[in-house]
């Protein structure tokens, strides 16, 4: 068996498994077009990695809601694997992949919400959620692993203790403009049809439950506490496999909310998944 140091790397530095080998021989034309346009000239870079894995952390993540008949909570512990990548001349950690599962919240009259793994605006929202509580660092033209604008945001989020409440909103990637810094909500009207899944508005919890509700905080935590798992055994539909969506579309110009899901935005199954 290859060793870690070894097999090449997805785009993240995360060396491939043995079922990603075959995609990425098939790459491999591409890679030597790219080659020959830096040869010609080109301006492009190559990034590599060199199988480095650093140690995972666990946070787990706490959606609080208030209701009619009190504060209700959910929780889900996520594991994060950094991974060493090179870019050029430029050396970096960056979250690589994670493992765990949506935050269930159980509400009066046998309802659930839903905090997903992703958000609207990030299919890995759950890979990079706490180091997101940490301000972008600015790059200051230092090339070494250590003055890497994403080593020292890793640096600063692991130095963070106790209970962090997520903001609301944060900045973009180079600083204008904001997005939500919340993962995306939802419900589903009946638990056993994927089609009844809604959007849930965090700043108007009343327009899907009624009076009463409003939403209170998503706090994050560095923790040893094991990965959650089992989502998939309370929730039968969600199959085996993290890619199908929840629905297909019925035809091209289908953009019902359902379609715009897929299992992965649940859970992950007990294995690492690549974030997008």
């Amino acid at each position: 068996m290859d060793s870690e140091r070894e097999r090449p790397c997805d785009e993240f530095g995360v060396p491939l498994r043995a079922e990603q080998m075959g995609r990425h021989r098939l790459a491999l034309a591409g890679r030597f077009t790219q080659i020959l346009a830096f040869a010609f000239g080109g301006t492009l870079m190559l990034q590599g990695c060199d199988g480095t894995v650093y140690p995972p952390y666990r946070y787990k993540e706490t959606v609080v809601v208030e209701t009619p008949e009190g504060i209700r909570t959910g929780s889900s512990v996520i594991e994060v694997r950094m991974v060493k990548r090179a870019f050029g001349h430029e050396i970096s950690v960056l979250p690589g992949e994670f493992k765990g599962q949506a935050v269930v919240v159980d509400l009066p009259g046998d309802r659930k919400m839903f905090a997903l793994l992703t958000s609207k605006t990030d299919r890995a929202w759950a890979l990079k959620a706490y180091q997101y509580l940490i301000p972008q660092q600015p790059f200051d033209g230092d090339l070494s692993l250590e003055k890497s604008p994403e080593y020292r945001q890793y640096q600063l989020a692991m130095a963070l203790k106790g209970p962090q409440v997520v903001s609301r909103d944060r900045k973009v990637v180079g600083g204008i403009g904001t997005e939500s810094g919340y993962p995306t909500m939802v419900r589903f009207r009946n638990i056993n049809d994927t089609a009844t899944v809604e959007e849930v508005d965090p700043d108007n919890l009343s327009k899907s439950f009624g009076a009463g509700y409003r939403f209170k905080s998503v706090i994050l935590e560095k923790t040893d506490e094991p990965v959650s798992e089992g989502l998939d055994k309370q929730m039968r539909w969600m199959g085996q496999s993290p890619e199908p969506p929840l629905n297909y579309p019925t035809n091209p110009y289908d953009r019902r909310f359902a379609v715009s899901l897929s299992r992965g935005d649940f859970s992950t199954y007990g294995r690492f998944f690549r974030g997008s």
